[in-house]
C-alpha cells in the first residue's frame, strides 16, 4: 500500500472502531427490557450470554476484524461494474465541476460527500476512494445496532451480526457504490424518529433522497411511523392536519419531490430510457426468493407452521392465484439484466476478463422454462407463507410491507441492491425467540459474505 493510502487506512481503522465503541458504550447502559413475546426457555449460560456486555464486545470485535481484513484486501483491486461511473462523477465534482454525468441515474449526494473527502485528503487513487467510501458506509452497522437495541435489546448483538454479514450487503461496504450510504441515512432517520428527534429525522431523511431519489418513500415511511405512534390507526381530519403542521419539514420534502418529479419528467436523473417508472414485479419476486435463503435456519424452523396455513382454503386459493400471476408476470427483459461486466487491474488497466453477474445468471436460469419458473416460485411462496406468520416487535412496522411493494414494483431493472432497505427494516423489526437459530443464521451469512467477497476479489463474478 502506498504511503498516501496508509493515512486513509488509519482513518478507516478508526471508523471501523466506531462499531466497537458504539456497541460497547450502548452495552454499558443497556436497559433491562422484556422481550415482546415469550421466548423459548434457554439454559442459564445462554441467558447470561444473550444481551450481555460480553456478547456485544465479542460481536463487535468479530465485525471489526473481518471488515478490516476485507477492506485491506478489496481496496487494492481495480474498479468493477458501476464503480467506474461513480468514480468519474466523484472526480468531476472533486475537480470543481458542478456537473452530473449523463449516465448517472441518482442525485450525486454520495458522490459529493466522497468528493469533499477527496478534496480534504488530496488522494484520488482507487485505494483511497474505496477506503473513503467505507469510512462513510460502515457506521450503518452501529446505527442498526442502536435501533435493534431499542426495539429488542436481548437480541441486538446477534441481529447486528446478521446485518453486518448479510451476503448481498457485505461486499458493498468496501466498493464504490451508493447503496450502503443511502441505507445509512435511511436507518439513521428511523433511529432519530424512534428517539423522538422529530426535527432531526426529516433532515436526515431529506439527505437520503439526495443520495437515491427512491428514498422519498422511506421519508414517507418514517413519517408514517411517527403518525402511528401518536395516533394509531385513527384517521381523523383534525388530528391529521395538526400532525402535518407539526411535521412540516416532511410535508415540504414530499411537496418538493412532487415538483421535481413533474418538472423533471421522472425519477431517474440520467439514462431515463432504461430506468422508467414501469410496473414490474421482478424485484418483488427476487426479494422473496432471497429472503427465504438469507434467513434459512430461522425459516426452516418456521416452515411447518407456515405450510400448515395452506389447510385454510383462502390461503391455498391465494397461493394458487399468486402462482398464476407469477408465471404470467415474471419476465427478464431489461437490457442490463443480460449484461456481463469487465474487470480491470488498477495498476495498468489491463483487461482481466469478462465475468458474469450472479444476479443475471440466476434470472436467466429462472426464466428459461416453465419448470425453472416453478422452481424459482417455491421459495417465493414459502417466504410469503412465513411472512404471513412473522411477528414484528411493534405493530406500526407493518408499514414495511407497503414500503417494500412501493420501492420494488416500479423498477424495470431487476437488481438485488434495491432489496437492501426493506430487507434491513425487516431484520431490525422481526421478533426473535431462539438464540441458536439466530446465530446459525449469522454463521450462514458470514459464509455467504466470505464467498461473495472472495469471488469479487478474484474477478470471478459480481453480484
Amino acid at each position: 500500500m502506498q504511503a498516501g493510502s496508509e493515512s486513509h487506512a488509519a482513518e478507516v481503522v478508526i471508523a471501523i472502531g466506531m462499531v466497537i465503541g458504539t456497541m460497547v458504550l450502548a452495552a454499558r447502559d443497556r436497559p433491562d427490557a422484556r422481550p415482546h413475546s415469550p421466548e423459548v426457555v434457554q439454559p442459564l449460560l445462554v441467558n447470561r450470554w444473550l444481551g450481555s456486555r460480553t456478547e456485544a464486545y465479542a460481536v463487535a470485535a468479530v465485525i471489526v476484524l473481518v471488515c478490516l481484513c476485507t477492506l485491506l484486501r478489496l481496496s487494492q483491486r481495480g474498479f468493477v461494474a458501476d464503480e467506474w461511473v461513480h468514480n468519474r462523477q466523484i472526480m468531476t465534482l472533486a475537480g470543481g465541476k458542478l456537473q452530473i454525468l449523463k449516465n448517472l441515474t441518482m442525485l450525486p449526494g454520495y458522490h459529493a460527500t466522497i468528493a469533499l473527502l477527496v478534496w480534504l485528503t488530496g488522494d484520488q487513487g482507487s485505494t483511497a476512494l474505496r477506503m473513503l467510501s467505507a469510512l462513510v458506509s460502515l457506521p450503518v452497522i452501529p446505527i442498526f445496532y442502536l435501533i435493534v437495541r431499542q426495539l429488542a435489546p436481548r437480541f441486538a448483538a446477534v441481529a447486528t451480526l446478521q446485518f453486518a454479514f448479510l451476503p448481498i450487503l457485505f461486499p458493498f461496504f468496501f466498493l464504490l457504490y451508493t447503496d450502503v450510504f443511502s441505507l445509512l441515512l435511511v436507518l439513521l432517520s428511523v433511529l432519530l424518529m424512534l428517539r423522538h428527534r422529530r426535527n432531526a429525522a426529516p433532515i436526515v431523511a431529506i439527505l437520503s433522497v439526495l443520495v437515491r431519489q427512491t428514498n422519498i418513500l422511506c421519508l414517507a415511511f418514517v413519517l408514517g411511523l411517527a403518525y402511528l405512534e401518536d395516533h394509531g390507526l385513527t384517521l381523523v381530519r383534525d388530528k391529521m392536519v395538526l400532525f402535518l403542521r407539526q411535521h412540516l419539514l416532511f410535508v415540504l420534502a414530499l411537496a418538493g419531490f412532487a415538483v421535481f418529479f413533474f418538472v423533471h419528467g421522472g425519477v431517474a436523473m440520467g439514462d431515463q430510457s432504461r430506468h422508467p417508472l414501469k410496473l414490474s414485479l421482478g424485484n418483488v419476486y427476487l426479494f422473496l426468493f432471497l429472503y427465504f435463503f438469507l434467513l434459512l435456519p430461522v425459516h426452516l424452523a418456521a416452515l411447518k407452521p407456515a405450510l400448515a396455513g395452506l389447510a385454510d382454503k383462502r390461503v391455498l386459493g391465494l397461493s394458487l392465484l399468486l402462482y398464476g400471476v407469477f408465471m404470467f408476470t415474471f419476465v427478464n427483459d431489461h437490457p442490463y439484466n443480460q449484461l456481463k461486466i469487465q474487470a480491470l487491474q488498477s495498476s495498468d488497466a489491463q483487461l482481466v476478463g469478462y465475468v458474469p453477474f450472479l444476479r443475471n445468471e440466476l434470472l436467466h436460469f429462472a426464466t428459461q422454462s416453465a419448470l425453472a419458473r416453478t422452481l424459482f416460485f417455491v421459495p417465493v411462496l414459502l417466504s410469503c407463507l412465513i411472512l404471513r406468520t412473522t411477528k414484528l416487535v411493534q405493530p406500526r412496522f407493518l408499514l414495511i410491507y407497503p414500503l417494500l411493494l412501493l420501492l420494488l414494483a416500479p423498477s424495470w431493472l431487476i437488481e438485488q441492491r434495491y432489496c437492501l432497505v426493506p430487507l434491513a427494516l425487516l431484520l431490525l423489526a422481526r421478533e426473535r425467540r431462539s438464540p441458536a437459530l439466530e446465530y446459525a443464521t449469522a454463521v450462514l451469512g458470514f459464509a455467504g459474505s466470505a464467498y461473495f467477497a472472495y469471488g469479487i476479489d478474484q474477478y470471478r463474478f459480481f453480484l
